[in-house]
C-alpha cells in the first residue's frame, strides 16, 4: 500500500472511517463524501474506508445483503475510497428474511445481545473488518497522522480508541447525532430495562472510547456545546450542507405542470406531519375539479409506518400525492427541482437538529414551507434564507398555502429570491473548509 503516497502531491493524508459513502444513496453518506470532494483544497488528501454499497438502497433490509467479498479500491486526484467486502451476520440474515413474528422476535433477540456484546469483542460486528483493514494500512504508511471517525454507528468510534492507541496517533469523534445523552435521546420512547441496560454500558463505553480523541465535531452549535460539556472535549461544529453543482444540472430542467410540493426523505413518528397534510387537504378539496394540486414524498416510502400514517390523513386523494421508496440521489434532486415548493417539518420538541434535507432544499433555491416549526435551528436557518414560510398551526399552513398557489395561478410560474450570502455559508465546500480548520490545529496551523 506505500506506493500510494505519491498520489496525495504533498498534502497531509487523513484516514477517514465512514460506514456510509456514496454510492449508498441514504443522506448519511453525504457527510463524508463532501469531505472527500473538498478538503483537498485546504491541504489534505482524504483516505476513506467504508463497506462495499453494490446494492442500492430502496428498503431497510437492502443494507443487510451480502456484498462483492474483495476490497476495491477507487482513485480519484482528490481522494481515495476502500469499499471493504460486508458478510452479514446472522441477524442481517434474519432480517432480510424475517416474514413471521417468530422471525422478527428472534432478530430482535439477536439484535439485543449484538448491542451488548460489541463491547466486549468485535467478532459480532458485521464490519469488524474496518479496523483491521485501518489497522494494516497504518502500519504501512506511517505518514498517517490522523483518523477521522464519523458515526452512526456509534461502536465505530471504538476503532478510533483503538488506532489511536496502537499507533499513537490522533483522532476526530464526528457526531452526526447524540448517542447517550439521555435527556437528548429522542428518537425512542418508552426505555425498557434491556434499553436501560444498554444505555449505561454505552455511556461507559462513550466516555472511554472518545478520551483519546484529540477533538469532537458535530453537526449543531447546541449539539457541539452539549456534547463537548458532556464529554469534556474541545468541539467545533461542521454543519452539513449542500453541493451546488449538484442543484445545477446541466440541462434545463423544467417544473411540473401542476402545483407541486415535495417533501424529501425519511419522516419520523415525532414529526407532527398532520398539522400540514389537513391543510393540503383543505387547498385540493378547495379547487377540486378545477386545478391539480400534488404533494410527493420523496423516499418516505422507505418506512412503512409513516407511509401508513400519510395515507390514513390523506385517503381518498390518492391522485393528489405519491409516496416513493427511496430514489437515487440525483433522480430526487431533479423532482425537488422540479417542484414548486419544499416542505420541512419540526423533528417533535428536539432542539439543534438541523437535518440534512434542510441544507438541500437550500440549494435547490426553492420556496420552503415549515410546518411545524421547531423555534430553534431550522426556524433560523430557513428564515435567515430568505426563502421560508414558518406555519405552526392548520390555518397558519392552509393560508400559506393559498397564498403561494394563487401566486402560481396567477403568474404561471413561482419565482424564490433567497440570501445568497446567508445560503452559500451551508455549501458543503465552506463545511469542509470548517472542519480543515480544525484539522489544522492537530498540526499547530
Amino acid at each position: 500500500m506505500k506506493e500510494e503516497n505519491v498520489a496525495s502531491n504533498g498534502k497531509k493524508r487523513v484516514l477517514i472511517l465512514s460506514y456510509f459513502f456514496p454510492p449508498c444513496n441514504l443522506t448519511a453518506s453525504q457527510r463524508a463524501m463532501s469531505w472527500a470532494k473538498y478538503l483537498g483544497e485546504f491541504g489534505y488528501f482524504p483516505i476513506i474506508v467504508t463497506r462495499n454499497w453494490d446494492r442500492g438502497i430502496s428498503e431497510p433490509s437492502d443494507q443487510h445483503f451480502k456484498t462483492h467479498q474483495t476490497t476495491i479500491l477507487h482513485k480519484t486526484p482528490d481522494y481515495e475510497v476502500y469499499y471493504l467486502p460486508y458478510k452479514p451476520s446472522l441477524r442481517d440474515k434474519i432480517f432480510t428474511h424475517a416474514s413471521t413474528s417468530r422471525l422478527k422476535s428472534f432478530r430482535q433477540f439477536l439484535t439485543f445481545w449484538e448491542l451488548l456484546l460489541q463491547h466486549f469483542t468485535d467478532r459480532v460486528l458485521p464490519f469488524r473488518n474496518f479496523y483491521s483493514f485501518s489497522s494494516k494500512f497504518i502500519k504501512n504508511n506511517p505518514d498517517i497522522k490522523t483518523v477521522i471517525v464519523t458515526a452512526n454507528p456509534n461502536v465505530l468510534f471504538k476503532f478510533g480508541y483503538k488506532l489511536s492507541r496502537k499507533f499513537d496517533i490522533k483522532w476526530v469523534a464526528d457526531y452526526r447525532d447524540y448517542w447517550t445523552i439521555r435527556e437528548e435521546t429522542h428518537w425512542y420512547d418508552n426505555i425498557r430495562w434491556f434499553r436501560n441496560l444498554l444505555h449505561r454500558l454505552e455511556q461507559k463505553s462513550e466516555m472511554k472510547w472518545t478520551s483519546t480523541a484529540s477533538f469532537i465535531t458535530s453537526v449543531s452549535d447546541l449539539y457541539t456545546q452539549k456534547l463537548s460539556k458532556y464529554l469534556g472535549k474541545t468541539g467545533y461544529t461542521v454543519f452539513n450542507g449542500f453541493i451546488p453543482e449538484d442543484f445545477s444540472p446541466s440541462e434545463k430542467i423544467q417544473p411540473y405542470d401542476y402545483f407541486t410540493i415535495t417533501f424529501n426523505g425519511t419522516m419520523i413518528e415525532r414529526q407532527d406531519s398532520g398539522i400540514f397534510l389537513k391543510a393540503f387537504r383543505r387547498l385540493v378539496e378547495d379547487h377540486k375539479g378545477i386545478h391539480h394540486i400534488h404533494l410527493n414524498f420523496i423516499g418516505t416510502g422507505f418506512d412503512k409506518a409513516q407511509e401508513a400514517r400519510i395515507r390514513k390523513i390523506l385517503g381518498g386523494l390518492e391522485e393528489n400525492f405519491t409516496i416513493t421508496k427511496r430514489l437515487p440521489r440525483k433522480k430526487a434532486i431533479e423532482m425537488q427541482l422540479k417542484s414548486h415548493v419544499l416542505l420541512l417539518m419540526a423533528y417533535g420538541k428536539v432542539k439543534g437538529a438541523p437535518g440534512t434535507k434542510t441544507f438541500d432544499y437550500l440549494g435547490a433555491g426553492k420556496h420552503i414551507i415549515l410546518c411545524p416549526s421547531d423555534q430553534d435551528i431550522l426556524e433560523e436557518i430557513v428564515s435567515k434564507s430568505g426563502l421560508g414560510f414558518i406555519c405552526n398551526n392548520e390555518q397558519e399552513a392552509y393560508e400559506t398555502l393559498s397564498s403561494l398557489f394563487n401566486e402560481y395561478i396567477s403568474k404561471g410560474y413561482m419565482q424564490a429570491t433567497g440570501n445568497k450570502t446567508e445560503i452559500e455559508k451551508y455549501s458543503r465546500r465552506n463545511q469542509t473548509k470548517a472542519m480543515a480548520e480544525a484539522l489544522n490545529t492537530l498540526y499547530g496551523n
